[in-house]
């Protein structure tokens, strides 16, 4: 599992403390029983598609039928496809941390983990003056100055789609994409609807693993993405709101799995949004409202 999908940051394999505090939740009877939620909501699916069904016929009818046996599969491989990507992490982890050695021994980085803030061409002009027993520049400067910029560049929001199309092989993609900053206001915040209903609940706004042990039973999670290493959270969680993310995103998955509301795609909600703020998150319209900011 990974907490991000950089795998600049520690795996849980690594740092496994960010999830004692999930555990410590399930072991004193706070968590949902999966075996049941997943009863109902096998009982819910079955009975919406059968109700579906009734109402149609002839080709609307195979359309249907055809429509959600590919979304139920691809649900799936939607899943499979996110853990697999993690799967080579901590051999990436475990190469880059000998090269970070490597590099601090010689003077290049002044920290192992600065070996993240050097490009590809910056490990090549090493390694050639290595080969070529050229005298080595420090890159402490440099990524000091790197690290600086990223700081500043976190509180931009990012483009929705490159380059922007109303529609892409005949799809609309308004419910695949994270809605633009322009389009929000100090009280309401809009979204993807990825699974339905109504809370209203203290947010719990979390910017990595280093968050987790602060989240509460009850709280919803707001957090910029999901990783499968996030999903115990969800047992805690009331409802989910993320800046990115759409109808077939990890979050929005398992959201409907754990039977709770969730709004994907705001774009800004964790920079809006602060712990503790008392908000109203609406699964089925995609809105969140966050009440006294008007």
């Amino acid at each position: 599992m990974i907490y991000q999908l950089d795998f600049a940051h520690p795996l849980p394999i690594n740092d496994p403390s960010p999830l004692f505090e999930t555990l410590k939740m399930y072991l004193s009877g706070g968590g949902m029983n999966p075996h049941e939620r997943q009863q109902r909501s096998a009982l819910q699916r079955e009975h919406l598609a059968q109700a579906g069904l009734n109402r149609l016929k002839g080709l609307k009818r195979w359309a249907f039928k055809t429509s959600l046996r590919i979304g139920q599969a691809m649900n799936q491989v939607r899943e499979d496809a996110l853990a697999d990507i993690g799967l080579g992490y901590p051999l990436l982890r475990r190469m880059f941390a000998d090269l970070g050695h490597r590099f601090v021994e010689i003077g290049v980085l002044d920290e192992v983990d600065d070996i993240y803030w050097l490009e590809k061409t910056d490990v090549a002009a090493v390694v050639a003056c290595l080969d070529g027993q050229k005298p080595m520049t420090s890159y402490t400067d440099r990524i000091k100055q790197r690290k600086e910029e990223w700081q500043v560049l976190k509180t931009v929001t990012p483009p929705t789609m490159i380059p922007m199309k109303e529609k892409y092989m005949g799809f609309k993609m308004d419910i695949y994409i994270a809605a633009s900053e322009s389009d929000q206001t100090a009280s309401l915040l809009k979204g993807n609807p990825t699974s339905a209903g109504k809370v209203t609940a203290p947010a719990r706004v979390l910017h990595g693993a280093q968050d987790f042990d602060q989240m509460q039973p009850g709280e919803v999670l707001v957090a910029g993405t999901t990783t499968p290493a996030w999903t115990p959270l969800f047992a805690m969680a009331s409802a989910v709101v993320t800046d990115i993310g759409g109808p077939l995103t990890h979050g929005s998955i398992v959201a409907r799995e754990y039977g709770i509301p969730a709004v994907m795609g705001t774009g800004v909600a964790t920079r809006r949004i602060h712990t503790g703020q008392l908000i109203a998150v609406d699964g089925d319209l995609g809105t969140v409202t966050i009440p006294g900011t008007d």
